[in-house]
């Protein structure tokens, strides 16, 4: 199985990933993945064994459990900005405009019609097995958010396009329209104009500015993008000379800018090198010099150096504990 390099992009909240942790621990399940501290942007390749033992690919009607459990804390300011929006079209456009703050892995637009207002939710990566179950916990998320704040009144004269077709239960007082081209929320326009009776210009002010803050650093930031080259399109994995080449710059103003969002560039790469070893390891039966190879390293000997460095074990054993742990969770 090949990996898309938009996988390597950092895509999904950290806070969204504590909400999938809780909901495998809650059917049951061992969770591959340690819960992430603090906020930040994950990867889909962070996220893909927790995504596997959950079976989503097989179940993607799971994202309905995931998208209903995501409380209104977990948005963050973006929550904050939805809830003190003027009205249920203002809201809708504070969602298009933010969500990507906490999920890129689909673009959002609001499109105000002389009858209706639109919000659409698009992929915009391929997110293979995983896309549908990604869809579904995202659109009933964002959803959700619309209901909490107009009231179940209200959205039950909303419609909630799918691109799905399995008739499932999505906990919704809207009308449910299956297997369209576009999954959207479509609100007549009288509806849209109503005022919120949780308004409030000042909350919303102070949050739109921390939003908007937010939204500047990460499209700003460093680590995303040098996130996406390691490795390149060719599995190279570039020096720190050849990284701040890519972005016209000396190495000692890439490594200022690193500084800036707390990290250095060896732990960077450390840290991308450590993810795609423990993918290596747990979805191929790629050699240790194989796989070592690919990672950079002049011989397995400085990989499993390394790798016991990082995660306090072998590559064999890793291997070993991995394959033991597939098969215990396997369905019977």
């Amino acid at each position: 199985m090949s990996v898309p390099l938009a996988w390597r992009e950092g895509i999904i909240h950290s806070a969204y990933v504590r909400m999938a942790i809780a909901l495998t621990e809650g059917l049951g399940l061992r969770s591959p993945i340690h819960k992430p501290e603090g906020g930040r942007l994950m990867t889909l390749l962070d996220v893909v064994p927790l995504l596997e033992v959950l079976g989503v690919a097989q179940n993607p009607g799971l994202g309905v459990a995931l998208g209903t459990m995501i409380p209104a804390s977990a948005h963050g300011a973006m929550g904050y900005a939805v809830v003190s929006s003027q009205t249920i079209g203002h809201a809708l456009d504070t969602l298009a405009r933010f969500t990507p703050m906490r999920n890129r892995m689909f673009s959002y637009e609001c499109t105000r019609l002389p009858t209706e207002t639109v919000l659409s939710i698009k992929p915009r990566i391929a997110l293979g097995p995983f896309g549908e179950f990604c869809e579904i916990g995202t659109a009933v998320s964002v959803f959700k958010m619309i209901q909490s704040v107009a009231g179940d009144a209200a959205a039950s004269q909303m419609r909630f396009d799918t691109r799905w077709s399995a008739a499932l239960d999505l906990g919704v007082p809207m009308q449910v329209r299956l297997a369209q081209a576009v999954t959207a929320l479509h609100v007549p326009t009288e509806i849209s104009n109503l005022v919120l009776p949780t308004a409030d210009a000042k909350l919303f002010a102070n949050a739109r500015r921390s939003c908007e803050e937010e939204l500047r650093i990460l499209d700003g930031s460093m680590v995303q993008r040098l996130r996406a080259l390691m490795p390149d399109a060719h599995q190279h994995w570039p020096s720190l000379k050849e990284a701040a080449a890519q972005f016209a710059m000396s190495s000692r103003t890439l490594m200022r800018r690193l500084s800036h969002e707390g990290i250095t560039y060896q732990a960077l790469q450390d840290e991308a090198k450590s993810e795609w070893a423990c993918w290596y390891l747990t979805n191929t039966s790629l050699p240790m010099s194989g796989i070592a190879e690919k990672l950079g390293f002049v011989d397995d000997t400085n990989f499993s150096r390394s790798f016991r460095r990082w995660k306090n074990t072998t590559p064999l054993d890793y291997r070993k504990a991995a394959k033991a742990f597939a098969g215990e969770v396997k369905p019977s």
